[in-house]
């Protein structure tokens, strides 16, 4: 059977697959390789490596306008599953216009970042390459579409991954990863096999070379786990580190690595072929979209609800889009964090966690009349000089979008559970005080 009924609902490719006959009508070249069917229509041979260039090409130009070069003996990308992976990363980071992306190990094609770009037009993005053929024609892909202001391809080392490539003193709203699939050479020419012996074999040629298809070390196993302890050391620089997975024996795997670290699965469904993506993040103030589960997973979740189980939702303060990102995060770092004495970290430079042993955001009348002794003894304030228990552990996110900033405010521990929610009100009925006596 198809899988093509469960495509990302926005892929275009879901209820309107390419036509073969209109296409190669518009694109001489593909035309040679069209096969006819006895029951009329044609069709492709997707066993040739030549045919699939052609179809990804035609595809590439007529849809989006993407001049692409490939290589016979690298690999040739299917758009409608990279499709897919794209459609849920937009999903992941809630379809921000202006993100800032990442992708680990381009290809030739550079599809992933092309399309990505095609897609949201303000997104720019990020790719490395190892090897050397691969990123000289996905530099001459970048440039001959004209889009080297968004897309910024690296030559790396052979044995880096993330180090000398992410650059800790920016911010990035998501990576993504096509890691190769195979541990050895037999693997990939498929003389060892995982596939269920009732599932469909996959009907398309795979012309990757073994830098893009094997890794030595374990497979795509392995090479996600390397990941996902790098990524570690870059928490506070990624939001949501993503990888797709070739084989579904590999996705328990790599989530039982996962098991301490919050994160999500899916399925990447086109034709006969079926791959998995993962996604983790290190930010307690993120939520990850109920619809970015698997089916299966997504389904369960609307059928029941965990019993005993807080929700974790941040409390949000938007701002009036006069004020800006640097006047507010100056308002909260010189501003908010001494006048209720938090004790703070600044985990990146827009988000920060923090420590409260008092509480001196409620009773703001009741404070004001004490400074000014007009409370009566029996009534005012008690405080500690050396509290004890504290009141809560905050983590904070200033976000920007669209020219708005909003900051979420994550309860994380501590004795009120209700102090984000406080806080945030808080700073509601203070801000606007302090932007009097600083504009």
């Amino acid at each position: 059977m198809s899988f093509n009924a469960y495509m990302h609902v926005r892929n275009r490719y879901r209820s309107n697959p390419s036509d073969f006959q209109q296409l190669a009508e518009k694109h001489p070249n593909l035309k040679q390789y069209l096969i006819e069917k006895s029951k009329g229509g044609v069709t492709l041979d997707f066993c040739d490596p030549n045919a699939v260039r052609a179809l990804t090409i035609a595809v590439a130009k007529e849809d989006f306008n993407l001049d692409l070069e490939l290589s016979l003996d690298r690999l040739i990308p299917r758009i409608p599953q990279k499709l897919n992976y794209l459609h849920w990363i937009e999903d992941l980071i809630e379809c921000r216009n202006d993100a800032i992306g990442i992708d680990i190990g381009g290809g030739c094609s550079c599809i992933h970042a092309l399309l990505a770009v095609r897609l949201n037009p303000q997104w720019t993005m990020y790719v490395s390459e190892i090897d050397p053929f691969n990123y000289r024609m996905a530099m001459k892909n970048v440039e001959q579409n004209g889009l080297q202001d968004r897309i910024h391809v690296v030559q790396m080392d052979s044995s880096a991954l993330f180090h000398d490539f992410i650059d800790q003193t920016k911010h990035y709203d998501f990576l993504m990863c096509n890691p190769p699939f195979y541990c050895d050479s037999s693997e990939s020419q498929g003389l060892t096999n995982t596939r269920k012996s009732d599932r469909p074999s996959a009907n398309s040629i795979n012309t990757a070379a073994p830098v893009e298809s094997i890794y030595d070390q374990g497979g795509e196993v392995e090479f996600v786990k390397r990941m996902i302890n790098e990524s570690q050391t870059y928490a506070t620089n990624v939001r949501i580190f993503t990888s797709q997975l070739g084989k579904k024996s590999s996705l328990d795997r790599i989530k039982k690595h996962l098991a301490k670290i919050r994160h999500i699965d899916t399925e990447l469904c086109q034709g006969n072929t079926m791959r998995w993506a993962i996604a983790w993040t290190f930010d307690e103030t993120y939520q990850f979209p109920s619809e970015c589960q698997s089916r299966k997973a997504f389904q369960a979740l609307k059928k029941t609800k965990k019993k005993n189980e807080t929700p974790r939702t941040p409390i949000s303060v938007p701002f009036d889009s006069k004020y800006s990102f640097d006047f507010i995060k100056n308002y909260l770092e010189t501003y908010l964090f001494n006048e209720l004495h938090l004790k703070w970290t600044s985990l990146s430079s827009y988000a920060w966690i923090f420590d409260a042993y008092d509480n001196l955001w409620s009773h703001q009348r009741r404070r004001r009349r004490q400074h000014t002794n007009d409370e009566p003894p029996s009534k005012r304030l008690k405080s500690n000089d050396e509290p004890t228990a504290k009141v809560c552990t905050i983590q904070m996110r200033l976000d920007e979008h669209e020219g708005i900033c909003t900051l979420y405010l994550l309860f994380v521990d501590g004795t009120n559970a209700d102090a984000a929610n406080q806080i945030g009100q808080y700073i509601k009925n203070q801000f606007p005080t302090y932007c009097q006596s600083h504009e």
